[in-house]
């Protein structure tokens, strides 16, 4: 226990203006500091909300870690005490919190809210998102920030408000970084380079996705969450360039924050990268550099994103006994990460570069799926190409999928290419950090895809378990998720796709087949080009991506084996090597019972050998 401040040192006491009520009050909260307990019969006042997620169990003793900020520490009061910050001190009908208020004054701490949002919205977001989800969620109008005075002990601080049963807990707050590690001249174009694109099993076949309507990332805003970015550089300005939500002011120039856009949203164009959604809207939500503004950050984002959005959070946590770590493992941004999930928002979020076993008993079951489930994905890093988890990356049953952690070309950096602040490139992009956008970035593919073919968004819990069951599964080492398969996943989906078979060789011949639910209407239609930028909106069919001279050569209803096909001879000209003949993309109008009226599917590129 500590003592009060002695009263030449400290704020006097004001009981003048408090009433007789509150020397009531004191008296019982003079003894409580003394050591003894509260009268707990005129408390209770509040009824206690059951099924909550589960949150850290108040510790005997609050641990002070190197990584742990001393000036500042967070507090959560029970859900239903309806505790309220009001004049700069605290109160609820529970006597205990006017207890707490005056605790904090006495001792000079300045109380904050955690959350920006007013009360009202905070409400509203946590109603609609348990009508949603079904599930109770925790109320974020409970977080507060504490902010010591110098020289107050930050670890008996929190073990003297532990002691009062309003408060839920009160910890330390722990500090934050970019999750990336260290990896071993005119712009080029460097797309090649760009394996993590390619098909399974080396990459996530962003090509495929891409090719489909609605995989460009068309409608779908994404929230990068981190800490900053040089949002006007050549090949992400098109999407990011002041595109500033919440927090001011993020660090500018950064290089981080602008290879995990690169990576993402890199502009399709004839110099640079080719992100994987690159057609997506992009939001920038700064947590500063400081983990007490991380869930600020995140509730920002949350202000500015509709269900079948995206929030990636490029930032890992040090507050564990084992750190770096997820930063879903501090309670605030737990239920703040929730929220946003229930809201049917995808949250991805690095791993961390730790190496960590994520089931240690040390994390307290903190990822432990089966007590507690954010609905986030939680990402890995494997060995770049390698299906090998890399040695840094943490792992454990928690991590769900996996991408690069090595050798990923994207913007910023310059070690490729340095033609200044906005025209850096870099082939070494590394980390949970290079890992999560090429993940959330399959995601986004999938997740637009789905919206056209449906007409319905998908959940972030349905879309992590399709993505989970359809990736590729890592060769060896420990637990870090398969890698996304984008083609894989719209199989099993069962929406329409379009392959070509056969000799494709001058003088050969081609099979276009057209892939769905057996006694779906089928139309292929050929094009001489491919509009794989502003595609044109066909609602509600989704986006007609073929250009240049069209053909339609092939009409019906998918047979039996849910296939429809069409054969042409190719030319036998030597020139025709090495070019593309054409592209073919079906449309299907879906007669068989699934959602939707009808989609466009792939387009199938006619590539001649």
């Amino acid at each position: 226990m500590f003592a009060l401040p002695h009263a030449q040192s400290g704020p006097s006491w004001k009981l003048a203006r408090r009433g007789r009520g509150c020397r009531t009050l004191l008296a019982t909260f003079l003894a409580f500091c003394a050591g003894g307990s509260l009268d707990t019969s005129a408390l209770a006042q509040h009824t206690p909300r059951t099924g909550l997620p589960k949150l850290t169990e108040k510790p005997e003793r609050t641990r002070i870690l190197p990584g742990h900020e001393t000036d500042t520490a967070l507090i959560k009061f029970t859900d239903g005490s309806g505790v309220k910050l009001r004049a700069g001190g605290l109160s609820g009908a529970d006597p205990e919190a006017q207890a707490v208020s005056l605790l904090l004054e006495q001792l000079g701490v300045e109380v904050r809210r955690l959350f920006p949002q007013p009360d009202s919205t905070l409400d509203s977001w946590r109603s609609q998102a348990e009508a949603r989800s079904g599930e109770p969620l925790h109320d974020l109008t409970l977080f507060y920030s504490l902010h010591l005075p110098a020289g107050l002990n930050l670890g008996r601080l929190c073990d003297q408000l532990n002691r009062f049963d309003v408060v839920r807990r009160a910890w330390p707050i722990g500090s934050v970084s970019d999750p990336v590690v260290a990896a071993p001249m005119a712009t080029g174009e460097y797309s090649g380079q760009q394996g993590y694109r390619g098909p399974a099993p080396l990459g996530v076949d962003a090509d495929f996705g891409n090719s489909y309507s609605g995989g460009l990332g068309t409608g779908i805003t994404i929230a990068d969450v981190e800490t900053g970015w040089t949002d006007d550089h050549e090949d992400i300005a098109h999407k990011a360039q002041g595109s500033y939500i919440g927090l001011c002011c993020a660090p500018y120039p950064w290089d981080h924050g602008t290879a995990v856009l690169g990576a993402l949203i890199g502009e399709h164009q004839e110099l640079g990268v080719r992100g994987l959604v690159y057609d997506a809207d992009i939001l920038l939500s700064t947590h500063q550099g400081f983990a007490i503004n991380v869930p600020a950050a995140i509730t920002n984002a949350i202000a500015a994103l509709t269900a079948g959005d995206f929030l990636v959070l490029e930032v890992q946590c040090q507050d564990a006994p084992l750190g770096p770590h997820p930063c879903e493992w501090d309670d605030a941004i737990f239920a703040s990460v929730r929220l946003a999930t229930a809201s049917g928002i995808h949250v991805y979020s690095a791993a961390g570069n730790g190496g960590h076993d994520l089931d240690d008993p040390s994390y307290g079951g903190k990822f432990d799926r089966t007590a507690r489930d954010s609905g986030a994905v939680i990402v890995g890093a494997s060995q770049g190409a390698a299906l090998t988890a890399a040695s840094f990356s943490n792992y454990g049953t928690r991590v769900d999928l996996h991408g690069w952690g090595a050798s990923v070309t994207t913007t910023g950096y310059g070690d490729l290419f340095n033609g200044g602040p906005l025209s850096t490139y870099t082939a070494q992009f590394s980390g949970t950090s290079s890992a999560t956008p090429i993940v959330a970035g399959a995601a986004a593919q999938l997740a637009g895809i789905h919206t056209q073919v449906t007409g319905l968004t998908i959940g972030p819990k349905q879309l992590r378990e399709l993505m989970v069951s359809t990736g590729t599964p890592t060769s060896s080492g420990p637990s870090i998720g398969p890698r996304p398969d984008v083609r894989s996943a719209v199989e099993a989906l069962g929406f329409p796709v379009v392959n070509i078979t056969g000799t494709l060789v001058p003088g050969g011949a081609y099979t276009a087949i057209s892939s769905g639910q057996p006694g779906d209407g089928c139309v292929m239609v050929f094009g001489t080009a491919i509009r794989d930028v502003n595609p044109v909106a066909v609602p509600p069919y989704g986006y007609f991506m073929l250009a240049g001279n069209l053909t339609r050569k092939q009409a019906g209803a998918l047979d039996a084996s849910g296939n429809l096909s069409y054969s042409e001879a190719i030319p036998a000209d030597p020139n025709l090597s090495g070019t593309t003949l054409g592209y073919c993309l079906t449309w299907q109008r879906f007669l068989s019972g699934q959602p939707g009226i009808g989609a466009f599917g792939n387009v199938a590129a006619i590539e001649i050998q």
